[in-house]
């Protein structure tokens, strides 16, 4: 849900500023306004407050420090570095609680002790690594090329050239034969191998004499030639194997020598620079946020938003302090302040990882209805009556439950694996209710699926064999979901007072509803008797009604929006589609398995074909759940805000290094 939201204005003399701001971003629980557009239009007929020639000098330093801070947390950062919380804590306060001059003295020491090592270090690492890659593609070339080079003996007259055609035109050495020949008068020689089924591997022996011309001319050609690296270019091939073969075998000790004397100083140093970091960051957001704030001659002025429960403790803190020499004046939230009013959502532990896909749409307006935990619903549920099979689902559920136990500490798989987990648990389900395991292997191969009766409903449903009934749940499911889209619309328009949006929503679920009861009378002519016909006339009197409210409310548009609302009905059928797809394919799969006689290389063609459709159900189902939600659902309702809720808060020496 939406929290609701507080406007705040914190009113107190110019003296105290600092102080309050200080408090402001220790408390961490406003959400800042920047006054510099009502300011400079003149709707809040005071100045800006300004900030000091020192603070800018202040500021500049710190960032200046934080710049270098960075640069040597990242080179030194490992992951598995421990950091105690308390110690943290604790010295982010003492550094806190200096001041700039001797908060630079302090972080100056600490850097011109650790940053020149450092750099050194993270250069070094970052060099060894390149050149390991360099030559682990280097060396393979050179096996095969020096048994060539040891064919070729050279004098300080003659140089060497290696190259790489590809096999299929390895005739073309012969015209290149053909054309050094000329260049050089004969004084040229090429001996070739293969080094692979794709590639040929060439060594050119020619008179120094006329190196300018050969070179200039296999430049010109773009022939591949092999270009060693700067220490080995002087060298025979043969020698420069041998010397990269010594380089690579030292390379892993120096490597290992260099990434342990980082993990010494990042054990000695992360916690430090970190809660230095954290500190810089701070002050300097401070010094940063002043500019935002309005004053008088002799007053401050702060607004912003928070959340209304927290207004009470807020105050309290404040009134602790300057008693009443600081005034907070909590003020009414006005409808055409609602765009520009932060966004705070707070849901369940389940439904909350669904924010961020309600985030990746628009964060919602607030006064308006979340969603959440309606994607929460919609989204695993469109995604389990598309799939729909237990065997696929079982392995989805397996995954899920894998990833979240081999990352735990990775916060992007826990996030989608927390999405993905009802999805995959609704393709069970569904599963059980279609009797589909790997497509029909236990219902028609296995014979394991026996028909029940439940309340009436016959289950298993066949959708394969049950396509006209599938589609009319498919639309069903379409008219369900865009209604109360429709309702959440009406309720979004009341909230915000917008009469015309109340007019165009209601007109279209009237419409929508009163065709559908009329329908309903007419397949159950045979019980109401002439009672239908009149039924249906009123029914349809009223739907004529709402398209004419509909546009009332609307317009044109509202008359389009009608058109679309029915169509988008219409486009669950792709729930029916798509499902249907799968669910075919797989019992394809199974067929052709059946019809092999060689059992070893049916399982590799039910392994690989069905793996296919996995691969298929698990996006492409994906894909059209989000669409339904996103395009179909969310339009008749949803409307984005400008903003989300960030609160004016100190790092306070927890944040992550």
């Amino acid at each position: 849900m939406l929290v609701p939201m507080a406007k705040v204005e914190v009113i107190g003399p110019k003296n105290l500023f600092f102080d309050v701001v200080s408090l402001i971003h220790e408390e961490g629980s406003l959400h800042i306004e920047d006054l510099s557009r009502k300011i400079q239009s003149g709707e809040m007929p005071i100045d800006h407050m300004e900030v000091f020639e020192k603070q800018q000098v202040d500021q500049e330093r710190m960032e200046e420090l934080l710049i270098r801070v960075r640069a040597i947390l990242k080179a030194l950062h490992r992951a598995d570095t421990p950091m105690d919380k308390s110690d943290r804590q604790q010295q982010y306060n003492e550094l806190f609680a200096l001041s700039v001059e001797d908060l630079s003295a302090e972080i100056h020491d600490v850097i011109e002790e650790v940053e020149d090592r450092t750099s050194m270090l993270a250069t070094s690492h970052t060099s060894l690594e390149s050149e390991m890659a360099l030559l682990a593609r280097y060396e393979p070339i050179l096996h095969k090329i020096q048994p060539l080079a040891k064919q070729i003996v050279t004098t300080g007259a003659y140089e060497s050239v290696a190259l790489l055609v590809e096999r299929r035109y390895k005739a073309g050495l012969e015209q290149l034969k053909e054309e050094l020949d000329r260049l050089t008068h004969k004084q040229c020689e090429i001996v070739s191998t293969d080094v692979d089924e794709d590639t040929t591997a060439a060594i050119v022996v020619f008179s120094k004499t006329y190196s300018e011309p050969v070179h200039k001319f296999l430049s010109m050609e773009n022939v591949n030639q092999i270009r060693l690296p700067q220490e080995f270019q002087d060298m025979p091939f043969d020698v420069a194997y041998k010397e990269l073969l010594e380089r690579r075998k030292s390379l892993p000790d120096d490597l290992k020598r260099i990434s342990a004397e980082l993990e010494a100083m990042s054990f000695k140093w992360q916690l430090k620079l970190a809660t230095v970091r954290d500190v810089l960051i701070d002050k300097t957001e401070e010094i940063s946020a002043i500019p935002k704030f309005g004053s008088t001659a002799y007053a401050f002025v702060v607004t912003g938003w928070m959340p209304a429960a927290k207004v009470k403790d807020f105050k309290k803190i404040v009134a602790s302090k300057w008693g009443q020499d600081i005034i907070i004046e909590e003020k009414e939230i006005k409808e055409e302040e609602y765009g520009e009013t932060p966004v705070a959502l707070k849901n369940s532990k389940a439904v909350e990882p669904f924010q961020f896909l309600v985030g990746v749409y628009g964060m919602p307006r607030y006064g308006t209805v979340d969603p959440t935990w309606m994607l929460f619903v919609f989204y695993p549920l469109f995604f389990g009556m598309i799939v729909g099979d237990l065997g696929y689902g079982l392995i989805m559920l397996g995954i899920v439950i894998w990833l979240r136990l081999k990352f735990k500490e990775n916060p992007v798989i826990q996030l989608s694996t927390s999405i993905l987990g009802p999805a995959a648990t609704m393709v069970c389900a569904f599963g059980i209710i279609y009797a589909e395991f790997f497509g029909d292997l236990l219902s028609h191969y296995l014979g394991w699926v026996m028909d029940i009766s439940v309340l009436g409903i016959t289950l298993p449903f066949h959708r394969v064999q049950l396509v006209n009934e599938f589609m009319i749940i498919a639309v069903a499911v379409g008219v369900v979901h865009v209604s109360f889209g429709l309702v959440l619309g009406i309720i979004n328009a009341v909230r915000g007072g917008h009469k015309k949006h109340i007019y165009e929503k209601g007109g279209i679920l009237t419409l929508i509803l009163s065709v559908l009861i009329a329908v309903g009378l007419g397949m159950a002519s045979n019980v109401f008797g002439d009672w239908a016909v009149w039924g249906q006339v009123v029914f349809a009197i009223i739907a004529f009604g709402g398209f004419i409210f509909a546009i009332r409310g609307g317009g044109i548009m509202g008359a389009i929006e009608t058109l679309e609302s029915f169509t988008g009905m219409v486009t669950y059928i792709r729930i029916m589609a798509v499902g249907l797809a799968g669910a075919i394919f797989a019992d394809a799969i199974n067929q052709i398995v059946a019809g092999t006689t060689n059992i070893a290389l049916a399982a590799v063609i039910a392994i690989l074909l069905h793996s296919l459709n996995f691969i298929i159900c698990a996006f492409s189902p994906s894909i059209h759940a989000l669409r339904l939600n996103f395009l179909e659902f969310f339009g008749k309702f949803y409307e984005t805000g400008n903003q989300m809720y960030q609160p004016f808060t100190k790092t306070g020496g927890e944040k992550s290094a």
